[in-house]
């Protein structure tokens, strides 16, 4: 491989991670907003016990698992 092909490898992966990072937050702001649905409302015909779950859930979903993704996917200095 030459370095031009590493480096546009490089440049895939990190826009790939980039969307994968992206995708998490969407599905959690989206669990959230449902649980929140769910909790006030009893939309769709959910409890209000499986509200709090996606609620749980999609907190988690927005806020940790980016940050756990990013610091895993964080790139070594010299590399």
């Amino acid at each position: 491989m030459t370095p031009i092909d590493d480096k546009a490898r490089a440049e895939m992966q990190a826009q790939y991670r980039f969307l994968v990072i992206n995708l998490c937050r969407i599905t959690g702001a989206i669990m959230l907003v449902v649980g929140l649905a769910v909790i006030a409302r009893e939309a769709f015909g959910l409890p209000k016990a499986a509200g709090y779950m996606l609620f749980l859930v999609g907190m988690l979903d927005f806020l940790l698992v980016p940050v756990f993704l990013s610091k895993r996917w964080k790139s070594k200095p010299g590399l």
